[in-house]
């Protein structure tokens, strides 16, 4: 009879302790789902600003890369969703209780993503991208870091000028850069 007693206690405590995981778990992967939607939000936010700030530049006047990059904002950072990013960033950004980062998988993750998502500038930069699209690579590439800058209460041009050393903008990039933030900021 004790025995018995014993095992439902013990039973229904594991059961409380799974569920417990469960919604916790539940719970950080509605947390990312949300940081996923403001930043996407912001995005979306920048790129407006972008627009009323730059009107008299190519990339707003000229219709074909308005619409190509207007297009590409529209679809910012969709891989994130991805089986191949989803969990990791989760896991590595919204760790449940008990949960250890994994570094490995984050890494994998982020290599996927950066291939996937050519406005960081460390696809767009590399040789064989054509100067179109690295054009319209490094304005996404500002799109996103201004919508960072909403997050974080920060500016994209102090982020740039935070992590220079370690940006590795050609020189044409980073004069044109400056040139959109002189109109933003």
């Amino acid at each position: 009879m004790l025995g018995a007693l014993l095992f439902n206690i013990v039973s229904n405590i594991c059961k409380s302790l799974i569920y417990n995981s469960m919604v916790e778990q539940i719970q950080k992967f509605r947390e990312y789902l949300d940081y996923i939607e403001e930043h996407y939000n912001n995005v979306q936010k920048a790129w407006k600003l972008l627009q009323e700030k730059c009107k008299n530049m190519n990339f707003i006047y000229d219709d074909a890369l308005f619409f190509e990059l207007d297009a590409q904002i529209k679809q910012h950072d969709l891989s994130k969703l991805s089986a191949e990013e989803f969990t990791q960033y989760r896991q590595f950004f919204f760790p449940a209780e008990k949960e250890e980062k994994d570094r490995a998988l984050f890494m994998e993750a982020w290599e996927h993503h950066k291939v996937n998502n050519d406005h960081h500038w460390q696809i767009w930069t590399m040789e064989g991208f054509g100067k179109s699209k690295q054009e319209l690579a490094l304005i996404h590439n500002i799109v996103d870091w201004v919508a960072m800058g909403f997050k974080f209460n920060d500016t994209a041009k102090k982020y740039y000028e935070k992590n220079k050393e370690e940006i590795q903008f050609p020189k044409w990039a980073i004069d044109y850069m400056y040139e959109i933030f002189e109109l933003i900021y």
